[in-house]
């Protein structure tokens, strides 16, 4: 029961003291991650030294949900390589099969905007220029009470 009582506490505070939340200026990367069925959507901005993140913020349209795993997506991401960023997102997304549908869909936009950071920072190492790149979630996040 302790284990239960520290995640709420931790999901408490994060939805009142979200980490990260912002934007970098001129950042080195930019993904969106986005629900097509209600336009909600992620993005998170990039700093990195060489192949390290140094920085990561992100900014949403959604719901608190999307605030708190965003805060604690990008929280666990500083100071990591991308190689690592990209495992901790694929993981991230592969566990997220057994939540509820509402989370899934934004716990799902907060991995995507980071993945598509990184198609976009390879877009942009590559000579393209691109200002972010967009991915689209498998969900969507609507509930009975919109139905």
């Amino acid at each position: 029961m302790a284990d239960l009582e520290a995640l709420k506490e931790e999901y408490i505070d994060h939805m009142m003291n979200p980490r990260n939340y912002g934007k970098i200026e001129s950042p080195d990367a930019t993904g969106i991650g986005k629900n097509p069925h209600n336009n909600e959507m992620v993005e998170i901005y990039l700093k990195l030294e060489g192949d390290v993140i140094r920085e990561i913020k992100f900014m949403a349209i959604g719901c608190m949900s999307t605030i708190v795993t965003g805060s604690i997506f990008t929280d666990m991401l500083v100071g990591e390589t991308i190689a690592e960023g990209e495992s901790v997102a694929e993981e991230f997304i592969a566990n997220l099969v057994n939540a509820p549908e509402e989370q899934r869909a934004c716990g799902e936009m907060v991995a995507k905007a980071f993945l598509a950071a990184l198609v976009n920072l390879e877009h942009r190492r590559s000579g393209k220029e691109e200002d972010a790149y967009t991915l689209i979630i498998s969900g969507d996040c609507i509930t009975d009470e919109e139905e």
